[in-house]
């Protein structure tokens, strides 16, 4: 069989490679969808495919009109303008689950701009093994835990990659991977814009390195050299282009914030939104670190333990302005760790230990031993752990923004490999001995690699498909309920196959006379696995319970739909003695009806009424 010849050396893949790859060596995009079509197929036929985290699933709800109040295209994190074009989507086919769809489309596009831009500069054994890699390592977190941080983070840096090869790269076609990389870019700030300040980072290292080496080529090439004497404003024009591109990003973000603004009925919602998001989108601190300034303003353990739940919904008692003032005691009680305290919260994470983290390893010491760019690596570990302390002081540090911090480092170093063929390995390699040690070598980590990837997931997925109600459901909770942790039985579980509680959706949904106000902290990481993200949220869904506490507070729709069970959207929490209106809790039952009694009936009450599927159903109520 004829071997392949690897695009611009000249050098050969054999061996076991030879059968798959043999016409596919001169096809870097053709070889870069492929394997990227067969990680997907795989991942979809041995796992199912969730989101994440409860954002996702709350977003994609509302947009699909969860709150009975027709398709909403302002959505929770995104821009408005995606949320007109989801709506378009719905209106043709409103079965399909549209934005889901979409998450996964930018996954996959991403994952196959990256390993074509690895395999344009040369398709050879280490290449491959690099993608297989790749893809053994990031498939899961692409196309079975979803979440839309993660896909537009990594959309970024894929859309700004191919920018870049296309402005000091290309030999032609520039103006394509321009406009394709802008597009990509654009998509995933439109998911989610703060996500811009991540792989910004990442783009502004490529794009020196980018800068040093098309100097470092022009210096020792006398028709570059004679072609384009001027680096600096050549290296200008480059920096200009980029400068419009990032201005377009902002540009997109300001037109989808005027657009909501011309919306009355959100102005209110996307104020609190804000106030909100001062006091949920950063660490929790300890009551102690801030006892004595809550009170100050009036607060004590109750109310620490209802604000820092999410469960801050009546406006009365809990005004914007004094959750202002909360957000500030916060942050500033999360900013005064020490840089020991930091490491300690990074080694107990085992942040610098997760598999995403040992991609970048290994992608490191293979640009260490075939690559030119021997700083590189370097530097960019350098700035993903700098990027992990900052965010442990911010407060804001999580598995999946650790995973897209990874997934930005592998992809900076795949496609900046550079292949030296003067290297000590590559001189190795020229021997018949050498290539074939090398060839058995490589294919046996990626085999290894395969196996420790893939083969305990199924094993834990089929164990759990055997297990009792009551062990699925424990392992269940111990394992998804806290998202921002690491942990591989997310990929395994089989939320599709088998329901976590369907006992209790079909009992809130079969008791019409009553509307469930389920506890923000003992559902919403849990419930929506009981729903297929491949379909689209039942139009009214909350039409009989809502998670009270979570980004859709005073949310239009919520609120509507709330006022419409007897629910004064703007005290909740007092239309607890309502006789239709019952509390799903296991975490804050005691300070909740410690809460109802400080701030509204001194003598309230509440008795458990009934248990489903492990969830304890509570009702308040005056003694006679």
């Amino acid at each position: 069989m004829q071997e392949v010849t690897s695009i611009k050396s000249g050098k050969t893949i054999g061996g076991p490679f030879k059968v798959f790859f043999g016409k596919l060596g001169s096809k870097p995009l053709l070889l870069a969808f492929l394997l990227n079509l067969a990680a997907f197929l795989l991942c979809t036929v041995c796992f199912d495919a969730k989101y994440e985290v409860s954002d996702d699933y709350i977003t994609d709800a509302v947009l699909s009109g969860a709150f009975g109040t027709g398709y909403e295209p302002q959505l929770l994190f995104s821009n408005v303008i995606l949320g007109y074009f989801l709506v378009f989507l719905y209106s043709l086919i409103p079965a399909v689950s549209f934005y889901f769809v979409l998450l996964l489309l930018l996954d996959f596009l991403t994952a196959t701009a990256v390993l074509y831009l690895l395999f344009k500069k040369k398709v050879n054994t280490i290449t491959i093994c690099l993608a297989c890699i790749f893809l053994f390592y990031y498939s899961k977190d692409l196309y079975v835990v979803i979440q839309f941080t993660k896909a537009s983070t990594i959309a970024g840096i894929a859309g700004g990659l191919l920018i870049l090869y296309g402005l000091w790269e290309a030999d032609k076609h520039k103006l394509r991977y321009i406009v394709l990389g802008t597009l990509l870019m654009l998509a995933g700030t439109m998911v989610r814009f703060s996500t811009i300040f991540f792989f910004a980072a990442f783009l502004v290292i490529a794009f020196f390195a980018c800068a040093i080496s098309h100097a470092s080529k022009s210096g020792t090439d006398p028709e570059k050299k004679k072609a384009k004497p001027g680096f600096i404003a050549d290296f200008a024009k480059r920096f200009a282009v980029c400068v419009v591109i990032i201005g377009m990003m902002f540009g997109a973000e300001y037109l989808g914030g005027w657009i909501c603004s011309l919306d009355e009925t959100h102005a209110d919602f996307n104020r609190f939104h804000a106030v909100r998001c001062g006091i949920t989108d950063s660490d929790t601190p300890s009551f102690e670190s801030v006892e004595k300034e809550y009170e100050k303003l009036g607060l004590d353990v109750i109310d620490y333990y209802m604000l820092n739940s999410w469960n801050f919904l009546d406006r009365n008692v809990y005004p914007d302005e004094l959750l202002q003032k909360v957000a500030v005691i916060n942050r500033n009680a999360v900013k005064q760790r020490s840089f020991a305290a930091a490491a300690d919260a990074l080694i107990s994470r085992q942040t610098l230990v997760i598999p995403a983290a040992a991609a970048v390893y290994l992608f490191a010491v293979f640009t260490l031993l075939f690559s030119k760019r021997k700083f590189y690596p370097l530097v960019l570990l350098v700035t993903s752990i700098a990027m992990f302390f900052g965010l442990v002081f911010y407060g804001r540090i999580m598995y999946r923004v650790e995973w897209s911090v990874y997934f930005c480092a592998a992809s900076c170093l795949l496609t900046g490999f550079s292949y030296d063929d003067d290297g000590l390995v590559s001189k190795l390699e020229r021997s018949d001995f050498g290539k074939k040690t090398l060839k058995i070598g490589l294919a046996a980590l990626v085999a290894v690699l395969g196996l420790m990837s893939f083969v305990p997931d199924v094993l834990t997925k089929v164990r759990l498909l055997g297990c009792s109600d009551s062990e699925y459901r424990e392992t269940f909770e111990n394992s998804l309920r806290h998202s921002g942790e690491y942990a591989f039985e997310k990929a395994a579980f089989p939320s599709i196959q088998r329901k976590i509680s369907p006992n209790l959706i079909d009992y809130m949904q079969i008791h019409s006379d009553r509307y469930f106000m389920v506890d923000f902290c003992t559902g919403i990481q849990v419930l929506y696995y009981n729903y297929n993200p491949w379909i689209r949220p039942e139009y009214g869904l909350f039409d009989r319970y809502s998670y009270f506490g979570g980004c859709t507070m005073h949310h239009p729709g919520e609120r509507s739909a709330i006022n419409n069970s007897g629910i004064d959207p703007d005290n909740p929490y007092k239309s607890m003695l309502n006789d239709n209106v019952y509390l799903v809790d296991n975490c804050l039952y005691q300070y909740r009806i410690l809460y109802f009694r400080k701030y509204y009936i001194h003598d309230a009450k509440m008795k458990k009424v009934n248990e489903i599927d492990g969830y304890q159903i509570w009702k308040v109520y005056l003694p006679e």
